[in-house]
């Protein structure tokens, strides 16, 4: 197996619940779909599974797939440059939307599309899912 392994970068947008605040960031998960990619994305979203909704055209939100059915979890509020309400529990991952003949995968977001999400994204923190 390859040492060095290709890596993209990604936007991170979550809520720390023991801080009472939010926090945003970029991370690095590995390039090529597959097993060590969905294990770095289950880590840093703190799940099992994911769903993958639409934010534009261009790029996506990965979430947990049980991020509403989990006590503690935050819910978000963002609205897409389409204004799209979308309510999503959990910490939220951002990657660009890279299409393929046959499916759509996770790719890199450059620092200016980062750049542009962290001064424009809609977002606020709505509640919090309790059982």
């Amino acid at each position: 197996m390859d040492s060095i392994t290709k890596e993209i970068q990604v936007y991170i947008v979550g809520f720390d619940m023991e801080k009472m605040n939010p926090f945003a960031k970029i991370e690095k998960i590995p390039s090529s779909t597959g097993p060590a990619q969905m294990k770095k994305i289950n880590t840093i979203l703190e799940c099992e599974g994911i769903d993958i909704v639409d934010y534009s055209d261009d790029i996506a939100i990965t979430v947990s797939d049980r991020g509403m059915f989990t006590e503690g979890k935050s819910v978000f509020e963002v609205i897409t440059p389409d204004d799209t309400v979308l309510r999503l529990a959990g910490t939220l991952l951002f990657a660009k939307n890279t299409y393929t003949a046959d499916s759509v995968n996770l790719g890199e977001l450059s620092s200016t599309e980062i750049r542009d999400l962290a001064e424009n994204l809609k977002i606020k923190v709505i509640g919090v899912i309790r059982d």
